[in-house]
């Protein structure tokens, strides 16, 4: 068989946007189907919806891994059968692994450190108390890598990179698959206006350095850490979830200023730091212009 037979026979079987519906609907289908098993093995009563609202952190564990679940499953399928193409071709490569993480652990302290510090100077929150249990944080952060994996292999190891692979614009895919993620973040508690926005800049900013390297763990750290400095080690809700942690938080100002009960991310100094964020990305990339790493096919 020549190699343009090859290439035809490689080619997906749907069209880009009819993979992305599909997915969607998939995910939340097995997703939907393997929480209500892990509801029954955390022993979550299903007909009492209240009962979802104060979960202990084993419990969201055990959701959060069935969704893992549901995830793998359903991705592998699309890439196997449908996509034709490999996990790794997401975004799995091992080169400037180490590097990604570290520069996603950094960018995360610098925008939910700083811009606790810009808060707290300006006194829109205090510190009231400080506690620390060594096995409640291990597991609040197994629960946000569950959840960064979670969703960076939906949103950009998926679905962005899929858009990338059409003829539209990388600016344009990144925008839509933010779009994306944001609503998929739509119904969270607490969610405000500036909350929304935020969640959208947060999807770009995930993807920025994507739409160039193709790589998740940049995204996938970046994700990982904002998370958990700015809910179980600062206190914030986490896009409006309450979570336990070592500060305990007392928002005194503006809730304009410190996110409300949102979190950090309702915070208009979370828009004006994920602006600069992406900009800086943005900049560094387009003036270097590397080329996309790439996993094998």
């Amino acid at each position: 068989m020549n190699e343009t037979a090859k290439k035809k026979n490689n080619k997906p079987t749907l069209p880009v946007w009819g993979r992305i519906i599909l997915i969607i609907i998939a995910f939340l289908f097995l997703g939907g189907f393997l929480q209500v098993i892990g509801a029954l093995i955390a022993k979550i009563p299903l007909m009492q919806p209240s009962a979802f609202e104060n979960l202990s952190m084993n419990q969201q564990l055990i959701l959060q891994l069935s969704t893992f679940i549901a995830l793998a499953v359903i991705v592998y399928l699309f890439r196997k059968f449908i996509d034709q193409k490999s996990i790794k071709s997401m975004g799995f490569t091992f080169r400037n692994k180490v590097s990604d993480i570290v520069a996603g652990l950094i960018f995360a302290l610098i925008i939910i450190g700083g811009g606790t510090l810009i808060l707290y100077t300006l006194g829109h929150l205090d510190f009231s108390n400080y506690q620390f249990n060594q096995e409640t944080l291990f597991r609040t952060f197994l629960f946000f890598l569950l959840v960064s994996f979670n969703e960076e292999i939906l949103f950009r190891g998926y679905i962005l990179n899929n858009l990338l692979t059409t003829r539209m614009n990388k600016y344009l895919a990144l925008l839509v698959s933010a779009i994306l993620f944001a609503l998929f973040h739509a119904f969270n508690a607490n969610l405000s206006l500036v909350g929304m926005i935020n969640l959208l800049l947060a999807g770009i900013l995930l993807g920025s350095t994507y739409i160039f390297t193709q790589n998740l763990w940049f995204p996938i750290s970046l994700h990982l850490f904002w998370n958990f400095f700015q809910g179980p080690v600062f206190g914030y809700s986490v896009s409006g979830q309450k979570i336990d942690s070592i500060a305990t938080i007392e928002l005194t100002g503006d809730n304009l200023m410190n996110g409300g009960n949102f979190g950090f991310e309702g915070s208009i100094v979370c828009t004006v730091m994920s602006l600069i964020s992406i900009g800086l990305i943005l900049y560094y990339y387009n003036k270097n212009q590397p080329f996309p790493t790439r996993g094998n096919d």
